[in-house]
């Protein structure tokens, strides 16, 4: 049996297979038609079983199975994004985005977030602009497959993605989401009683943690 890991570790495979720099129509058809393929070669495979029940055929289609799991998870979840994928662009193309300045209507999204989660909101800041710009980069799939405004792996956003938002879905590609997510996880890294080694957990780097260091006290003095 698949576990749910094993499926969105497949998804991310999915994901940078198709090197998408968005989520667009074009993606859910890609998506289709590999699917309809698979569950062609699962038919096939269901044929020679009747034939001949080897161990080979059984493992064969066993990761069939799988995979075709995978492609399902990914077209539901790429199918709801679609929906907002042009609003939530539309807002993130009308906010000016100035070096080294927080965009004015996400700072009342990072403080909420924070506050709910007992996290410093300069913090969620720093790491929103040090990951994707303020989701300006092009792509928001990293080579090593991290995705979404704040860069969660697929599989930690499984465990600690939560609904920012309140419209009932969970994706690392809506910011609010992305956002409360990025403060329930440093939250749930023991933010409150170890700083550095919370936002380590985020990057282990200490590079990395540094830099956001000093990007959160940088905005902090910017906006006090």
């Amino acid at each position: 049996m698949v576990n749910k890991l094993s499926v969105v570790s497949i998804l991310t495979m999915i994901l940078l297979f198709l090197g998408q720099e968005k989520i667009d129509a074009a993606s859910l058809s890609e998506l289709e038609q590999t699917k309809q393929q698979i569950e062609e070669e699962r038919y096939n495979i269901k044929m020679e079983l009747k034939r001949k029940n080897t161990p080979e055929l059984v493992m064969k289609n066993s990761k069939l199975v799988a995979k075709e799991n995978a492609y399902k998870m990914a077209i539901k979840y790429l199918e709801d994004d679609v929906k907002r994928t042009e609003s939530e662009s539309s807002v993130i193309r009308r906010v000016s985005i100035n070096p080294g300045e927080i965009p004015e209507p996400y700072i009342p999204i990072y403080q909420v977030a924070a506050g709910r989660y007992g996290v410093d909101w300069t913090v969620l800041a720093a790491i929103h602009q040090i990951e994707t710009r303020f989701s300006t980069i092009k792509t928001m799939i990293s080579s090593v497959g991290a995705i979404g405004h704040m860069q969660f792996m697929p599989v930690t956003f499984a465990a600690y993605g939560v609904d920012g938002n309140g419209d009932g879905k969970i994706s690392p590609w809506n910011m609010e989401d992305a956002i409360y997510s990025a403060a329930n996880y440093l939250a749930a890294n023991n933010f409150s009683h170890d700083i550095r080694k919370a936002i380590w957990h985020y990057n282990h780097a200490e590079w990395y943690v540094n830099e956001v260091l000093a990007t959160a006290a940088s905005f902090s003095i910017k906006n006090n």
